[in-house]
């Protein structure tokens, strides 16, 4: 099995092993996703991509961060990234959602530990918001492999996404305040996990030409479907991109 770059599996830097030396990918990324919330269309995101992969320094596109040990089966960084979760009001499908406040996205910052065996990688991540948005409290666990066949590489990943309940709250409880407002029940959830299946796939066309594409589904739990803002209890995402590494 070839080293598995952490998190960055769907980016440019999935094939960056092959290359001793940093390099620098330039490129574009865009996605599909489903939201949980009841809002009157999927939403979709398209992006320019920036990718640079050294022994220490790293950065993939709205991730960045500083790798303390990188080796063939360990991996341990401090890493910052764009944590998409938001709604916005003007969206509710029904007058009484479009009288909620917005639930704004932010940065998160935090450690990943990843440990590869013969198996798969073990990956686990703790973050915590680091703008004060939500001031809550994230992690991940995960598994993940990695199969190749010549220039196309195919890689599974199942895990779990858990939230505090103070990040929770912020992005799908609905305070009394809230409630008296729009008529909505409140909610005030507890801390929330949410499952997930994931499949990357990368195309390198040469030796700098790479495609990629990510699927993924997640499985909401009550605590988040129950909301009287959501109206899912699993949705998908596809994210597509193209890039060049120099």
């Amino acid at each position: 099995m070839r080293k598995i770059t952490g998190a960055l599996l769907l980016s440019p830097l999935l094939i960056a092993t092959s290359c001793p030396a940093a390099s620098w990918s330039l490129g574009a990324q865009g996605g599909l996703y489903q939201t949980p919330y009841q809002t009157r269309h999927q939403l979709r995101w398209a992006l320019p991509y920036v990718g640079y992969d050294g022994k220490t320094w790293y950065l993939d596109g709205t991730e960045a961060g500083y790798n303390f040990i990188n080796t063939d089966t360990l991996l341990l960084r401090a890493k910052l990234y764009y944590y998409d979760t938001l709604y916005r009001a003007d969206t509710g499908q029904t007058p009484a959602l479009r009288g909620l406040s917005n639930r704004n996205s932010t940065m998160m910052g935090g450690m990943t530990m990843q440990y590869t065996t013969p198996v798969g990688a073990f990956s686990a991540t703790l973050a915590g918001d680091t703008l004060g948005v939500s001031n809550g409290v994230t992690a991940n666990s995960a598994w993940i492999a990695m199969a190749q066949w010549g220039d196309f590489t195919l890689v599974p990943e199942a895990g779990m996404d858990f939230s505090n309940a103070q990040n929770t709250r912020y992005y799908y409880g609905i305070s009394e305040k809230e409630s008296v407002k729009t008529g909505l029940a409140a909610w005030r959830p507890q801390s929330s996990i949410v499952p997930y299946a994931q499949l990357a796939m990368n195309y390198a066309w040469t030796p700098l030409w790479n495609t990629w594409a990510q699927f993924t589904q997640r499985f909401y739990p009550s605590t988040i479907s129950d909301s009287p803002m959501v109206n899912k209890n699993n949705l998908r995402e596809l994210t597509v991109g193209m890039s060049y590494t120099f």
